[in-house]
């Protein structure tokens, strides 16, 4: 094996370890966005269970609204009739 040889079998094996290196880089950085995907969706679900208790609340106001008008009408009804 001469030196040209060796040259070229130390550089192919650099040109592995740099390869290695950026797949390793790239799933650090896939990782990262990941993790920030997480995060956002963590946001999303916890605004989405303040929507849901939100409109849970004002769907029972809007009966409890809906209760008594039916019934003050029922009355002004009931009122006519005696």
């Amino acid at each position: 094996m001469n030196e040209m040889d060796l040259l070229k079998m130390v550089m192919h094996k650099l040109a592995k370890i740099e390869a290695a290196t950026i797949k390793r880089d790239d799933l650090d950085e896939l990782n990262e966005c990941l993790f920030d995907q997480q995060e956002n969706l963590k946001q999303i679900q916890d605004t989405l269970q303040e929507l849901k208790v939100n409109l849970d609340i004002r769907h029972i106001e809007n009966m409890n609204s809906d209760d008594v008008l039916l019934r003050s009408i029922l009355d002004n009804q009931s009122l006519q009739y005696k």
